[in-house]
């Protein structure tokens, strides 16, 4: 077979868009853009401007919102937190101190107060009976 040759109106179509028209279209999109956001950014600006004329002032006796969030609060620091806590539980748990010296009331440490169970046991109540 032999190629075939090509009609004389082969090329290119004399129909497609022109550069002028597609330049003027973009030229156009980028106008009506620009206008939008200038025209947004105004609205925008009046409103404020409004905002700030109709709102109503702040006293300077009103109490001011504190920086820091209301309890309970997210542990940041929690291994340091730990042993912070730990630390004041062992002190609380392993001293001698008094808790109400007119009626006599002392807190002993955990390991004597184990030692004098162990050593004399629990006390019971009068009248109880005891287990068999």
């Amino acid at each position: 077979m032999q190629p075939t040759e090509p009609s004389g109106d082969a090329g290119y179509e004399t129909s497609d868009a022109s550069a002028r028209t597609l330049l003027a279209w973009g030229a156009g999109l980028v106008a009506v853009l620009i206008t939008a956001g200038l025209t947004t950014w105004m609205f925008f600006d009046a409103l404020a401007a409004h905002a700030k004329r109709t709102d109503p002032k702040v006293s300077p006796l009103a109490a001011t919102e504190s920086s820091a969030p209301p309890e309970p609060r997210l542990l940041t620091k929690e291994p340091e937190d730990l042993a912070a806590v730990r630390k004041e539980e062992d002190q609380v748990l392993g001293t001698y101190d008094w808790l109400d010296r007119e009626r006599g009331v002392v807190r002993i440490p955990v390991e004597r107060a184990l030692e004098l169970v162990a050593k004399e046991g629990l006390p019971s109540r009068p009248g109880s009976r005891k287990s068999p």
